[in-house]
């Protein structure tokens, strides 16, 4: 593995006519967790959609040293990304086991011991269907599809959002807990969350990257309102 398990390097991405991102460089060090941070709209979540070839995209985009950004996304999904996106995407007609079982990739271990360690209640509720679960709930579905196969990178796109206060505390304790376990690029507005899980940030602003720092800068006020627009104690939205 490379020292750097995923590299970006002058990104461009466009949705429809508007220019997204304009020239993203940025690394990711193998096994940590690096946070990106930045307003809304400055285009986070395009950046993993960029990484996975889910939006138009030119630039070089290298997976442990290999470009990827000519594969296709099956392509890059089989080469051991997993993503779990902002909107959750449970499929609510399915179980909780069938919504897992749909995540099992050929060639790879599936995990359904970690994943019910993390999320216990996913293990009771295996026969209800997802699209009755709670808000919480079906983000521990989605964040248990993307951990059930060994994947050495996850894309992991605001996790807390929208969760109540205990739930974005168990999220965040399952994040802990597999730390060190593969490499996890990460957006995440919730900087008290951050701070718990952030090796690195990567702080966007208007389509591209302004700085980086090691994860010591979500303790300066300063810079997270400059960044966020907000002070500290809003939890960065």
């Amino acid at each position: 593995m490379t020292e750097h398990l995923l590299e970006l390097s002058d990104v461009h991405a466009s949705i429809g006519v508007s220019h997204i991102l304009q020239g993203v460089s940025f690394d990711v060090p193998a096994g940590d967790v690096t946070v990106i941070i930045g307003r809304n709209g400055v285009g986070k979540t395009t950046t993993l959609r960029a990484v996975l070839g889910l939006v138009e995209r030119t630039g070089e985009i290298r997976y442990d040293g290999r470009r990827i950004d000519a594969m296709e996304t099956s392509r890059i999904v089989r080469e051991g990304i997993a993503y779990v996106p902002e909107d959750r995407d449970v499929f609510a007609d399915l179980t909780v086991a069938e919504n897992l079982a749909l995540a099992e990739r050929k060639g790879r271990p599936h995990r359904y011991d970690l994943v019910h360690d993390l999320f216990p209640e996913l293990e009771s509720r295996a026969k209800q269907r997802a699209g009755t679960l709670s808000g919480g709930q079906q983000q521990m579905v989605s964040l248990a599809r993307g951990l059930l196969n060994e994947s050495p990178l996850l894309l992991i796109d605001e996790p807390t959002k929208g969760l109540a206060p205990k739930v974005v505390s168990e999220v965040v304790k399952a994040l802990e807990l597999i730390k060190g376990t593969a490499t996890v690029l990460m957006v995440e507005q919730n900087i008290a969350a951050a701070r718990r899980l952030a090796d690195h940030v990567v702080i966007m602003a208007e389509g591209r990257v302004v700085a980086q720092h090691p994860a010591a800068v979500l303790h300066d006020e300063a810079t997270i309102r400059e960044a966020l627009g907000v002070g500290t104690t809003q939890g960065g939205h």
